[in-house]
């Protein structure tokens, strides 16, 4: 009983504290982080490889992950793939207006659009801006999966499908990176438009917020999944 009471918070407790200060030390080093980040994610894949729930959701971050480092390293700055970002944003606004971020995309598309066209006139070297819209797009649809999760593990995989809260942590934190990015994206536009050269809060404040938040992610991934996993251990 002791055991049972006491044992799942000491855990919990000992790992976030541990998070917490690996976060800290890796603060700067993206490459050591990123290694952190992936190698909880399948340490936790490894544990819980039997909870479809768990394994699924765990599927999806690293999805997202995967899909933000090929974007970051292999997407050419272009014209033609600022109009392709920005179609696909369009797309996605009128096909998830469900969701309230969509709004904020919707903003800054419109946005983005205009600024470019403003830019191009007035020939402006433009700050590559796209790239924050695109992060919101990747956001955005990691928020659909969530919501489609359960369906679809249900549908293609196992009757066993549930909504557990590493879901909806997930979908929160999603929704954090995205007003993390409109913030800074606003911030460019009052920097290259308007002239406030200062406007730099939100820019410099942004490594800070993805690493807190990525933190965040990491530990709610292997806490949510060991409460999932902690009373089958106890029964075995």
């Amino acid at each position: 009983m002791i055991l049972r009471a006491y044992l799942p918070r000491l855990i919990t407790a000992l790992f976030g504290v541990l998070f917490v200060s690996a976060s800290i030390y890796t603060f700067g080093n993206a490459l050591v982080f990123d290694r952190l980040f992936l190698g909880v994610i399948l340490f936790t894949a490894i544990l819980c490889r039997q909870d479809v729930n768990v394994l699924s959701v765990i599927a999806i971050i690293f999805l997202q992950h995967i899909v933000e480092e090929f974007a970051w390293l292999y997407l050419p700055s272009s014209y033609i793939i600022k109009g392709l970002i920005y179609l696909s944003g369009f797309w996605l606004v009128y096909y998830f207006w469900y969701d309230w971020t969509s709004k904020i995309l919707l903003l800054c598309i419109v946005l983005g659009v205009s600024t470019e066209v403003y830019w191009f006139v007035v020939a402006y070297d433009p700050p590559q801006t796209f790239w924050y819209v695109c992060i919101i797009i990747i956001c955005i649809s990691v928020r659909h999966l969530v919501f489609l999760r359960v369906n679809m593990v249900e549908h293609y995989i196992s009757p066993k499908a549930k909504s557990i809260n590493l879901d909806w942590v997930l979908y929160k934190i999603n929704a954090l990176i995205i007003i993390a990015q409109a913030t800074v994206l606003l911030e460019y536009y009052l920097r290259h438009i308007l002239g406030f050269q200062n406007a730099l809060l939100a820019y410099e404040s942004l490594p800070y917020v993805i690493h807190a938040l990525s933190t965040l992610l990491i530990w709610a991934t292997f806490n949510e999944s060991y409460k999932q996993l902690f009373p089958k251990l106890i029964k075995a």
